[in-house]
């Protein structure tokens, strides 16, 4: 005789909805956070940029280099995304995340179009702190500051999505 499984289901609990509107909430101040030391960093440098727009983009993790791409700033998605702690990441150039199996094409393309002070935004291959590779969404924008010089770059990635 068969025997025959019962699947009990477990009822909502409040836990559950307020949970929810935490996690909501934690990430509205989180990218408050990030619009803020943003805005600071506008102010000093004097970018024409409108930095709020751009924290309306979908985004993990933003990378701030200076003028010779060396990281000046990280948001804390940056150590959740790479496993890589934000104190490491801090004067480095982007590279470190890169391995063997990035594409020599691709970093090419972005090098090209940052020579070019234009905006780009490619597909990545990147390695974690653990070795594990993912592949990212990267859009990197030169920022200027009043006399047009680029002063900066600012790098929005996230995970790509793959179809």
């Amino acid at each position: 005789m068969k025997k025959k499984t019962i699947r009990a289901i477990a009822p909502l609990q409040s836990w559950d909805i307020f949970s929810e509107g935490l996690a909501q909430n934690s990430i509205k101040a989180r990218k408050k956070a990030e619009r803020e030391q943003l805005a600071i960093f506008k102010k000093k440098h004097k970018w024409t940029i409108d930095v709020t727009a751009i924290t309306d983009y979908d985004y993990t993790t933003i990378v701030v280099t200076d003028h010779t791409q060396h990281i000046q700033w990280v948001n804390a998605g940056f150590s959740d995304m790479t496993g890589y702690p934000k104190s490491y990441a801090i004067g480095k150039h982007p590279r470190f995340l890169q391995g063997a199996k990035t594409s020599p094409q691709v970093r090419e393309e972005i090098k090209t179009h940052l020579n070019k002070g234009a905006v780009v935004e490619r597909q990545l291959l990147n390695y974690k702190k653990d070795g594990t590779p993912y592949l990212c969404d990267i859009k990197i924008i030169p920022l200027h500051n009043s006399k047009s010089e680029i002063t900066h770059f600012m790098a929005l990635e996230k995970p790509a999505r793959v179809a």
